[in-house]
């Protein structure tokens, strides 16, 4: 019995149902575990292989490049982060990984993996060969609503909790974390954020919900990324922008971007410039239409 209950089952990474995805030296990353598995691994390796051109995927490639391996990144996008970012912005990615001598295979799936017993090559959707002795596979993860769904909780990309993360018509049920799907009154939508914020912020909100301290979770997603010496910090949410200003020089790695709806400000992301965190998203929410030429200056 409980007089409240809180769900953090999080999240599992999303393993490729492919020929050969179960071959010795394919490997995920979701643990402490995992990483530690990783870390040795590619100690020992000579070409690693990555899959997946999202968040995991470029800091992977990023950190096994600087270990001195040779590192292959393939994907579907044209640009790694070109779903988040747009093609304009991830281009400074592409580049970036290129310059430190990532082996970028774009616009590709990959459809299986081949060796004898241990994982020998990647085969895209081609046709070709892509010669690896390690595969990391970055594909995205999925919340671990098992639980949840199994007590006839409501459940679409997560749990759906309210504000203040208690179970839509569950109530004493609380939900916090890569399981939550939490509506957010500025977006009017439930939002499942993955990344390190949300995890710091949403369990000490869910504890005060559940101890009858009303605190309804309204904190605009943030991340952070360090790839080579470019580090970044992003906020807000841009699902989809018509405007993409830009502060600074996307040559120098040195800019601030802003993703503009109907001339608001919907996110901001900072590159190698700092202690503007704050500035971006109090830009954010005061939701008021702002000058492109202004805010480009």
């Amino acid at each position: 019995g409980y007089h409240r209950l809180l769900l953090t089952t999080g999240a599992a990474p999303r393993r490729l149902p492919l020929p050969g995805a179960d071959l010795d030296g394919v490997h995920y990353l979701r643990s402490r575990h995992d990483a530690d598995v990783l870390a040795a691994a590619a100690a020992r390796a000579d070409h690693v292989v990555v899959v997946g051109t999202g968040w995991i995927g470029s800091e992977a490639a990023a950190s096994l490049r600087q270990l001195g391996r040779q590192v292959t990144l393939v994907g579907p996008d044209t640009a790694p982060l070109a779903r988040v970012l747009g093609p304009e912005v991830a281009g400074v990615y592409r580049a970036l990984h290129a310059d430190h001598g990532v082996r970028l295979v774009l616009s590709t799936r990959v459809a299986g993996f081949r060796g004898n017993a241990r994982v020998e090559a990647v085969v895209t959707d081609r046709g070709d060969a892509i010669e690896g002795d390690l595969v990391l596979v970055g594909t995205g993860a999925a919340p671990r609503t098992g639980l949840a769904e199994a007590a006839g909780l409501p459940v679409r990309n997560g749990v759906l909790v309210n504000e203040q993360l208690e179970a839509v018509g569950a109530a004493g049920v609380y939900a916090a974390g890569d399981v939550a799907a939490a509506w957010h009154p500025r977006y009017q939508t439930y939002l499942r954020v993955e990344h390190w914020a949300n995890a710091l912020n949403q369990g000490p909100a869910a504890a005060r919900n559940m101890l009858g301290i009303e605190t309804p979770y309204a904190r605009l997603p943030y991340f952070y990324s360090d790839q080579y010496d470019l580090g970044m910090e992003y906020s807000g949410l841009a699902i989809n922008w018509d405007q993409v200003v830009l502060r600074g020089d996307l040559a120098t790695r040195k800019f601030i971007a802003f993703w503009l709806k109907d001339q608001r400000v919907v996110a901001g992301m900072n590159v190698n410039v700092w202690d503007v965190t704050e500035s971006i998203q109090t830009l954010i929410r005061a939701g008021r239409p702002v000058d492109a030429e202004r805010l480009a200056d």
